[in-house]
């Protein structure tokens, strides 16, 4: 009987050495990739900052404050002109100050990016990148800061005695509108911005046309300049 169940398989094509071959085969493979990753081309993390602030910004609006306020002070006669003119312009102060709010930079594989930069945004690729610098910003000191006060107590007491012997009312109203715009920057300066003690400065290798220096200033927290600092050297 059994030797008639024997001829059946090996007519089948039954093969008593398949099942060792078919334990054999069955092993399992590990495969190990041994190429090396370069630090360019790897993946490397990201690292972004909205606690900054980029003192281009802060020359801007300084700059273009400056002129509507010189351009008001000087060509409206009628005080309703001046008037609506000086509601324009904290509008417009406003918004601005908003836009300056979006500041941020993003250190990527690509390069660095800068967000709202003088109120645009661009990139900086590694390969314009010169050097990377940074130092620590001293805080204002009390003498400092009482002098300021002095300064500013001094202004007002300048545009109340002009409004007063010479009837000019123009530069009181304009320092009275401005009271609440400084009171709203200084709160939401002190709700966003936390340890701006550290100064980063970026040197590119060519310079805009339209730049005094090649140095991208930016001022945020010791922790976020070192490892932006430390992000950039790896790559030059």
């Amino acid at each position: 009987m059994s030797l008639k169940v024997e001829c059946i398989r090996k007519l089948m094509g039954w093969c008593p050495a398949c099942r060792k071959m078919t334990l054999q085969t069955e092993q399992p493979c590990n495969f190990i990739n041994t190429a090396q990753i370069s630090g360019k081309t790897g993946n490397i993390p990201e690292f972004r900052t909205s606690n900054i602030i980029f003192p281009a910004n802060t020359t801007l609006v300084f700059v273009l404050f400056y002129i509507c306020i010189s351009l008001l002070l000087r060509y409206p006669e009628d005080i309703s002109l001046f008037l609506a003119g000086l509601f324009l312009l904290n509008i417009f102060y406003y918004f601005l100050y908003l836009k300056t709010l979006e500041a941020a930079v993003l250190v990527d594989r690509f390069g660095v990016h800068l967000h709202a930069f003088r109120l645009k945004k661009f990139e900086i690729p590694y390969e314009e990148i010169e050097s990377v610098t940074s130092h620590k910003l001293e805080k204002r000191s009390k003498k400092m800061s009482l002098l300021l006060v002095i300064g500013g107590i001094a202004l007002c007491g300048f545009f109340f005695y002009i409004a007063i012997a010479e009837g000019e009312w123009k530069p009181l109203l304009l320092l009275v509108s401005l009271f609440p715009l400084l009171l709203f920057v200084e709160r939401k300066q002190k709700i966003r911005f936390q340890d701006l003690n550290t100064q980063l400065y970026i040197k590119t290798r060519h310079k805009k046309w339209y730049e005094w220096t090649p140095y991208y200033s930016l001022i945020m927290d010791e922790a976020s300049a070192t490892e932006i600092k430390s992000s950039i050297e790896k790559h030059l």
